[in-house]
């Protein structure tokens, strides 16, 4: 189960923490209030394509942290995502 979405300069969002907990759990907003953000940076944590179009304006790089816990399992999965005048050549991303 996702317990902890961590984001960090994605799109509008400098940094959040989402905890999520047991059972069913919703995202609700008015338009433009970054629900998509936050589906597409658990997409770019569990390694859907990522665009660095999504990296906030002016940021060097941005950083989604997912924390997954359950029975009988526990990790850790990040996606660091550097801008493009900071990535090396035949960097993939996720």
């Amino acid at each position: 189960m996702l317990s902890l979405l961590h984001i960090e300069n994605i799109a509008l969002i400098e940094s959040a923490d989402i905890r999520f907990e047991a059972g069913f759990n919703v995202l609700t907003g008015e338009t433009g209030a970054s629900k998509s953000i936050v589906i597409d940076s658990i997409g770019a944590v569990l390694g859907e394509r990522t665009s660095r179009e999504l990296i906030r304006t002016g940021a060097r790089s941005a950083l989604v942290t997912a924390v997954f816990t359950g029975q009988g399992f526990s990790g850790r999965s990040s996606c660091v995502l550097p801008s493009v005048r900071n990535a090396l050549p035949g960097l993939g991303f996720l």
